[in-house]
């Protein structure tokens, strides 16, 4: 079982002598991108990141640490107009950074359906203006709302060491940050240095390199994509508007890491966080927990939301195709069974469906998951490495459905395997 996020941030080790960073090969329209600084803009190279930190020290949370850190004001700066450079300027953390301590009003949270990231563990957490609460919508797809103020912050790190799980060395490579303005949503991106005790505001995207043992002991060289500013929408853009991902009912509808054996939402309630009163959280939606928990077509429906809803849905990036992947989608045949694809090309494998119930290996939907061609791949987002464990569970899901012949159902008609109870 994983231990809490806190316990595994605790143990950071720094490996900088084992990873290094380099420019990115390419940005998003296929043009090379620069990585130099701009300091009118505070952009920079997040190797400056440690001239006011605690760098040079190597054991975060073991005692090792002699620096003396500056006061830290008890609460996170969240009325900045611009964006900050560093992310230590915001104190969303006490003590050192790397050891991702909560500041006051700064809440971690987590959710039952996370989206695969190259093996990348996530650090979520987000802040309120003081007063502000969160506006729930209790359908279960639906953004809850945040005030004007907020900041919704995520960071990605990396265990360096597969043959222990959880257990460390650990790297962090960027914290990303969702702004809340009157405006809309605003995204940027912080790097981390080498130091592992800063991160700078990036936004022309690069590519980390990472020394990792395998969980076969071998050591291998793993590369990670930090996604350049633009890239964010390709995920959270939605009728041309960025949304949040995971902030819903039945994602965060689950217990608490902070204080296991409670509800996330029940907690969140009774300190006065929640606008309204949600009632019995037995009685709202609730993602089942993908290879943790729940019926097989529950794992499956829930990481195919969890992975693949935000650009498979209306008003998503591929929303036009007809592909809808929310976990509350009925219709078996716009979840991809019987489904032909819109488009012909190496996408499809010269297979005919996106889902052959009963035949995994002749559906579309895994062949795209299990490839890492650009041409190919499912999700489009920058991962380098398939999410072997979901292929197998979306293939169980598939293999589970009784065969059909697809030539035989009609648009709406559905297959009866989809959304069944009995998968």
């Amino acid at each position: 079982m994983h231990r809490s996020l806190r316990a595994l941030l605790l143990t950071l080790a720094v490996a900088g002598a084992a990873c290094s960073s380099s420019s990115p090969k390419e940005s998003s329209d296929g043009a090379a991108t620069d990585t130099a600084t701009d300091s009118a803009s505070g952009e920079g190279s997040a190797d400056d990141a440690g001239e006011t930190s605690d760098a040079g020290d190597t054991s975060a949370g073991s005692g090792a640490d002699t620096s003396v850190l500056p006061p830290q004001p008890d609460r996170p700066r969240l009325d900045s107009p611009t964006p900050l450079r560093k992310l230590s300027e915001y104190a969303f953390f006490v003590g050192p950074l790397r050891d991702m301590r909560p500041n006051n009003g700064v809440i971690g949270y987590s959710v039952n359906a996370p989206l695969w990231s190259d093996n990348a563990y996530k650090g979520r957490y987000f802040a309120m203006p003081e007063g502000g609460q969160l506006t729930p919508v209790t359908d279960g797809d639906e953004d809850w709302q945040l005030p004007v103020g907020s900041i919704v912050i995520k960071t990605f790190y990396f265990d360096l060491d597969r043959t222990t799980p959880d257990e460390g060395p650990y790297r962090i490579n960027e914290t990303r940050l969702l702004f809340v303005t009157a405006r809309g949503i605003v995204a940027e991106t912080y790097l981390w240095n080498e130091e592992q005790t800063e991160a700078v505001r990036f936004v022309a995207g690069t590519r980390i390199n990472m020394q990792v043992i395998g969980t076969d002991g071998a050591s291998v060289n793993q590369e990670y994509v930090v996604p350049n500013k633009n890239q964010c929408a390709n995920c959270h853009s939605r009728s041309d508007e960025i949304h949040m991902l995971g902030l819903t009912t039945a994602q965060l509808n689950r217990e608490s890491l902070e204080e296991p054996g409670r509800n996330q939402l029940e907690l969140w309630q009774s300190a006065g966080m929640i606008a309204g009163d949600l009632g019995d959280t037995a009685l709202l939606p609730a993602y089942d927990k993908p290879f943790v928990s729940g019926s097989l077509n529950g794992q499956a429906r829930a990481y195919l939301h969890g992975n693949c809803s935000h650009c498979h849905r209306t008003g998503g990036d591929a929303g036009v195709t007809g592909l809808w992947l929310l976990a509350s989608v009925t219709d078996d045949y716009r979840l991809g069974i019987c489904k032909g694809p819109v488009a012909a090309g190496a996408g499809t494998g010269s297979l005919h469906y996106d889902i052959l119930p009963g035949f995994p290996e002749r559906s579309i939907m895994p062949f795209r998951m299990s490839s890492v061609d650009p041409e190919i791949k499912m999700p489009e987002i920058p991962n380098l490495i398939a999410d072997q464990q979901g292929l197998a569970l979306i293939e169980s899901w598939i293999a589970a459905m009784p065969p059909v012949a697809c030539n035989e159902v009609n648009e709406g008609s559905g297959a009866g395997a989809g959304s069944g109870s009995g998968q």
